[in-house]
C-alpha cells in the first residue's frame, strides 16, 4: 500500500474517519479533508463511481481507472464498493457509519449516490451512530422551492449571479471552462465539516450541515445585489478590460510568448508605475508620440477613447517584442503593476512553486504510473496539507475496511 507522505499522527485531522458518498460536485471536499489528515473512505457502487467514466482519460481508450478528473480530485482517499440498494450491503454500510465521524453526500433531484438517494435518512444514520455528522452539498440547498430541482454547474453559476457579469460586453455571458460551482461548493463543504467536527468536540452534538452551491456562488457577488436597490445598477460585462468614465481600456495583452496583465488605471498609487513603464519603453527605443503626456497627473476617467486607442496601440506594439519573463523581471525591478498571465505551461515551470516543493510526483503502482500533482494546498505548523496517496482503484480497500464489520449495529 502507498505510504503516507507524512505520518498520520502529525496531521491536522488525524483520527477522524469520514465517509465520502458524494458525486462529482463534492469530490473536492473529501480530497481536502483527506489531505488534512482525515481517513476518507470513498463509498462507490460496485461498478465504480460515475465520475470514473468522465473524459479525458490517460491513454487511447476509456478506462474507469484512468479518468483524469477522477485521478485529480480523489487523491488521498480509500475506496470501498457497496450497493446501497442491496439489503446486505446496506447493512454493511450502516455498520461502517458506526465507525465514522462524518458522512459527506450530494443531495437534490438527480442525486444517484449516497445514503439519502437510497432512502437512508438522518434518523437511520444516527441509529447506526448517534455521533455521526451529516454534511450535504446540493445545487440549491435541501429546503425551499428549489430544493428538489436539478442543477448543473451552468445553471447554478447563472442563478448564483456569477454568469451575468462574465465575458465581453458585446456577447452573451460565458462560463468558465472548469466547473467552478463544484470547487466553491466543495471547499465550503470541507470547511463546514471541519467546523461541525470541532463543534461536536465542544458540545457533544452531532450536526447536519446543509451547503447550497447557489449560496456559495452568490456570496462573492453580494456587493451588486446590495447596491441595486439604491443605484439600479445590475452590473455589466467588460471582458478583459475595464471601463472609465469616457473610454474602455484593455487589461490583457499578447506578448512574444503568451499574455500579460497591465491596466492603464490612474491615481497616485498607479501613475508612478505607468511613468516607469514609459521610461523603460524609451530605453528600448520604442517611444511613440501617444506615450508623451503628463503621466504624473493622468486620470483614466477624463481621457477620450481616441487617446486611449493611440496609447494602447503603442503599448501593444512594445509588449509583443518582449517575453513574459522579460516583462515580469522588469516589473519586479521597477515596481510596475504588470504580471504574466500564466497558462498551465508556465505554472508547471514556475521557479517559485518549485522552490517551495509545490509539485509532487506520486507513484501509483496499481496503475503503473507516476503522476505529478499540486502536492499541497496549505502549509501548517503540523506539516503541509498534502497528497498522501494516489486516487484509489475501484474497491481497492474493501478487505481493509469491510472484512471486520461483523459486529452488531450501535443501539440508540
Amino acid at each position: 500500500m502507498w505510504q503516507d507522505v507524512h505520518a498520520a499522527g502529525s496531521m491536522n485531522l488525524a483520527g477522524f474517519r469520514i465517509l465520502d458518498c458524494t458525486e462529482e460536485c463534492g469530490y473536492l471536499a473529501g480530497k481536502l479533508l483527506a489531505e488534512l489528515g482525515a481517513e476518507v473512505i470513498k463509498v462507490e457502487p460496485p461498478q465504480g463511481d460515475p465520475g470514473r467514466y468522465q473524459p479525458p482519460f490517460i491513454g487511447d481508450s476509456p478506462d474507469p481507472e484512468l479518468s483524469v478528473p477522477w485521478l485529480a480530485l480523489n487523491t488521498s482517499k480509500f475506496s470501498v464498493t457497496l450497493d446501497l440498494a442491496d439489503g446486505k450491503d446496506r447493512s454493511t454500510f450502516l455498520r461502517l457509519v458506526g465507525t465514522a465521524d462524518a458522512v459527506l453526500e450530494t443531495a437534490g433531484n438527480g442525486a444517484r449516490l449516497g445514503p439519502l438517494a437510497h432512502g437512508i435518512d438522518d434518523a437511520e444514520l444516527r441509529k447506526a451512530n448517534p455521533r455521526i455528522i451529516v454534511c450535504r452539498l446540493s445545487p440549491f440547498g435541501t429546503t425551499g422551492p428549489y430544493a428538489h430541482r436539478r442543477g448543473s454547474d451552468l445553471t447554478v453559476l447563472a442563478l448564483g449571479g456569477n454568469l451575468y457579469p462574465t465575458g465581453n460586453p458585446d456577447r452573451a455571458p460565458v462560463r468558465c471552462s472548469l466547473p467552478v460551482t463544484h470547487f466553491h461548493g466543495g471547499i465550503e463543504l470541507a470547511t463546514a465539516t471541519v467546523f461541525a467536527l470541532w463543534g461536536r468536540l465542544q458540545t457533544g452534538l452531532a450536526e447536519t450541515v446543509d451547503v447550497s452551491q447557489q449560496e456559495c456562488l452568490t456570496m462573492p457577488n453580494m456587493t451588486a445585489p446590495l447596491q441595486y436597490p439604491f443605484t439600479g445598477f445590475t452590473g455589466k460585462r467588460v471582458g478583459g478590460g475595464f471601463r472609465g468614465a469616457k473610454a474602455f481600456f484593455r487589461e490583457l495583452w499578447p506578448c512574444k510568448d503568451g499574455w500579460i496583465s497591465f491596466a492603464l488605471r490612474g491615481g497616485p498609487a498607479r501613475n508612478p508605475g505607468i511613468q516607469a513603464l514609459v521610461a523603460y519603453i524609451r530605453e528600448c527605443g520604442m517611444a511613440a508620440p501617444a506615450l508623451e503626456r503628463d503621466w504624473q497627473n493622468y486620470n483614466h476617467n477624463t481621457i477620450s477613447q481616441h487617446e486611449v486607442d493611440a496609447i494602447q496601440d503603442a503599448l501593444a506594439a512594445f509588449f509583443q517584442t518582449k517575453t513574459m519573463e522579460e516583462l515580469f523581471r522588469v516589473a519586479c525591478e521597477r515596481n510596475l503593476l504588470l504580471a504574466p498571465a500564466f497558462s498551465a505551461r508556465e505554472i508547471v515551470a514556475s521557479r517559485q512553486l518549485a522552490a517551495r516543493g509545490f509539485f509532487l510526483d506520486v507513484e501509483d503502482p496499481g496503475r503503473q504510473l507516476v503522476l505529478r500533482y499540486p502536492g499541497y494546498f496549505a502549509q501548517t505548523s503540523l506539516g503541509p496539507a498534502c497528497v498522501r496517496r494516489p486516487a484509489p482503484r475501484i474497491g481497492e480497500h474493501n478487505d481493509l475496511f469491510l472484512s471486520s464489520l461483523s459486529a452488531p449495529l450501535h443501539e440508540t
